[in-house]
């Protein structure tokens, strides 16, 4: 890169301001997130700041060719990078679980088992686990096994939701 480029490049990033919020095309979808170019500018959205849902690839998400509205997050002159996201911008469905199912008995699928214990796929793509110590030996569910559960304890700092088979009074923090 010649000095005339960078210094070019270098005024265009010094041009954007974290929280700004810009419209851009999508020109490369990465397993790692996409890259968007903002009037000369490039962009990158990573994986965690594509969407408050899990995704399992980025093309779940945008495709190259579409126009998408992102936020600023981090200019990084030195690097001459800037990081964006559109998650941002999205509503985030965890808020509305959390408010609406403290205690509700809950219906999902097994996504996932793990040593501390299972974790069930709710409304919105929330996850919640359900400890080990839920189960008797040998009982564990398989991935895809649908179970009912109760919501016992949301924290919102943490995304975490805990479930139950029972019906334990439930808390939130």
């Amino acid at each position: 890169m010649t000095d005339a480029e960078y210094n070019l490049r270098h005024s265009l990033l010094e041009a954007f301001q974290p929280g700004q919020v810009c419209r851009g095309i999508v020109t490369s979808v990465k397993d790692f997130g996409i890259f968007v170019d903002l009037d000369g500018v490039v962009g990158i959205v990573t994986v965690p700041n594509l969407s408050w849902r899990r995704i399992d690839h980025p093309s779940q998400v945008a495709a190259t060719g579409q126009e998408v509205t992102i936020v600023v997050l981090d200019i990084d002159l030195e690097r001459q990078q800037i990081s964006v996201s559109l998650k941002e911008l999205q509503h985030d469905p965890f808020l509305d679980f959390a408010r609406q199912r403290l205690g509700a008995t809950l219906s999902g699928p097994v996504a996932k088992v793990s040593p501390v214990g299972v974790f069930i796929r709710l409304e919105g793509g929330t996850l919640g686990l359900l400890p080990i110590s839920e189960f008797e030996a040998g009982e564990i569910p398989e991935v895809d096994d649908v179970l009912t559960v109760k919501a016992t304890y949301i924290n919102i700092a943490k995304r975490q939701v805990f479930l139950s088979l029972s019906s334990d009074t439930p808390h939130s923090d």
